[in-house]
């Protein structure tokens, strides 16, 4: 689960706004030409960082280790969740791109999901939910991106710590949309719009990488670490993980960030939602 680390690790790089000189690069003939960011991207440090959790930490799960020391380049993640709005927009290219991609609307959702789908709805600035791991991939290629693999995505909600939480090592309630202060699953009712600033924002400048939706992964599960998980995602992963915690969950440990997460689709899909990353 390696990849080679060319370059020294770099300070903690903010929001891009607008589309701003991200990476050089030499087109044909010699002349040097800047690779941009797309607006709501940030590009991440190249670093090295370990996967996983001690075994002392409280809340752990037993997929959680062994704990692998892993190496990125830089890459571009998501500030935020894919909205509704985005998706919505995108939506038949996504339907042309892959027609075995599902999704539901707010209208569709199953009578036994807890929460409600947002496409169809006037929550645009929500993150979308109700989409399963084909569309998400969909959506990404579209947008010139990848899901991210499930390492690139702890490096990234890590942002540099090491703690069990991005933020520390206590849960803080502020820091994400979840329903661990009215105690229930699902008490909180459902989700909220992504934020760009603020307590649920990490070192990096990602915005709700806990709470609000989980997120799909390129990785399919193994239930170790390290040498028994693959380098690289192929084909479409029969238990893909998804990543993060999301409104419906109401205990604190599962917004960890080692925490895997792997029960949906069987408990629905309201909870789940996906961003995107972008290599070099």
């Amino acid at each position: 689960m390696t990849s080679s680390l060319s370059r020294p690790a770099v300070a903690v790089l903010g929001l891009v706004v607008g589309c701003v000189p991200a990476k050089e690069a030499t087109a044909p003939g010699g002349t040097r030409v800047e690779r941009v960011s797309p607006p709501g991207s940030v590009w991440l440090p190249a670093g090295r960082f370990e996967m996983g959790s001690p075994a002392g930490e409280p809340g752990r799960d037993v997929d959680e280790g062994p704990r692998t020391e892993l190496t990125f380049e830089r890459f571009q993640m998501d500030v935020t969740p894919v909205t509704v709005r985005a998706f919505a927009a995108r939506r038949e290219q996504v339907r042309a791109k892959d027609p075995q991609a599902r999704w539901w609307t707010d209208a569709e959702t199953p009578g036994d999901w807890l929460g409600r789908c947002n496409l169809g709805s006037e929550r645009t600035d929500h993150p979308v939910n109700c989409v399963d791991w084909r569309a998400a991939r969909a959506y990404c290629e579209l947008v010139g991106g990848a899901l991210p693999t499930e390492a690139e995505w702890e490096y990234a909600v890590r942002a540099s710590t090491a703690s069990a939480y991005w933020w520390g090592e206590s849960f803080e309630a502020e820091r994400v949309v979840g329903s661990v202060p009215c105690a229930s699953r699902g008490c909180r009712g459902g989700t909220t719009p992504v934020v760009h600033a603020g307590p649920r924002c990490n070192g990096w400048g990602l915005c709700d990488m806990a709470g609000n939706v989980w997120q799909w992964t390129a990785t399919g599960y193994q239930e170790r670490l390290g040498e028994d998980a693959p380098a690289e995602p192929s084909g479409v992963p029969a238990k893909p993980v998804h990543r993060g915690g999301s409104w419906l969950n109401h205990v604190p440990s599962l917004f960890r960030s080692a925490h895997r997460g792997l029960a949906y689709p069987k408990n629905g899909l309201t909870g789940v939602g996906f961003r995107c990353v972008r290599r070099p």
